[in-house]
């Protein structure tokens, strides 16, 4: 663990210096840019300060913070809960350990929604919001739509609107409590949604200890955990998405790993035509989107 004593009366480079060793020792992948962003926290900033103040000592409580959030890091927490905030869709979203982090696959599943809407939809569902980070993406791109994000968590609901205040998007969007594995859990989302999306628990039960230890040990399990085959939020949300699509709408899916097929099936059982299977940038398949007929 690192100490107040191992950062007193360093410049910020010579404290990089002492991180990056500590971070590689920990597994973190980059741990020279993990130092960087860290600093960068420290001093008040983004990881372009260390290089402007590489000269400059740190003072007493920066020296205190870094070695707590260094410590932090090494224990594999991740970043984002540490500096308390991740950018997403070019938006700055407020992130505690209770909820997922916004995560750059999920940009596709924005990206791939955006796309296929021709015309700007006028009611947005985001079925286990989180953050609120899908919903509040979509009505940043849409300025006349407004949106529903259902969480069965409060403290993550509780994000969710601190996010839409930060963003200046409260107006448009409401957030609800809500179940999808109880019943009538859709009774309070009004009338039909032109386009719905989720990125729900996906990963099959026995897999999360598998899992990378930042994931696995400070990530809500209920937001990773999809039972026994990473399919159960699927099958309850679309087993409602006859009622809660308009026709002509959209819905969208982020999808864990070989998932793809056995989504669209779904989609295909519930009278849906599957549209797009779209794969994120590291070529795994991501995103599928299902259509109502109008």
């Amino acid at each position: 663990m690192s100490t107040l004593e191992d950062f007193q009366n360093l410049t910020v480079g010579q404290a990089q210096r002492v991180c990056v060793p500590l971070l590689k020792d920990a597994g973190i992948d980059d741990p020279v840019f993990e130092a960087r962003v860290l600093l960068g926290f420290v001093l008040g900033g983004g990881p372009e300060r260390v290089l402007a103040d590489r000269d400059e000592q740190l003072s007493l409580a920066q020296a205190k913070a870094l070695a707590e959030a260094l410590s932090q890091r090494c224990r594999r927490m991740p970043m984002a809960q540490i500096v308390g905030v991740r950018e997403f869709w070019s938006l700055a979203f407020k992130v505690t350990s209770d909820t997922l982090t916004p995560r750059p696959d999920t940009e596709t599943l924005v990206e791939a929604v955006v796309d296929h809407c021709v015309q700007p939809p006028k009611r947005i569902l985001d079925l286990g919001t989180g953050t609120g980070c899908i919903v509040l993406a979509l009505l940043s791109e849409w300025p006349s739509a407004v949106g529903i994000g259902v969480d069965a968590s409060l403290e993550a609901l509780k994000i969710a609107e601190e996010n839409s205040r930060t963003l200046g998007l409260v107006e448009r969007v409401a957030f609800v409590s809500a179940d999808w594995t109880g019943p009538d859990w859709t009774h309070a989302l009004g009338a039909p949604f032109d386009v719905v999306v989720s990125n729900p628990p996906y990963i099959p039960a026995l897999d999360i200890e598998g899992l990378e230890p930042d994931v696995r040990d400070f990530e809500p399990r209920a937001a990773l955990d999809g039972g026994e085959d990473g399919l159960d939020a699927y099958r309850a949300i679309v087993a409602e998405l006859p009622t809660l699509l308009a026709p002509g709408g959209l819905v969208g899916f982020e999808i864990g790993i070989g998932q793809a097929d056995d989504v669209a099936a779904l989609l295909k059982g519930a009278g849906l035509d599957v549209v797009e299977q779209r794969a994120d940038l590291g070529g795994v398949t991501r995103v599928v989107l299902g259509h109502k007929a109008a």
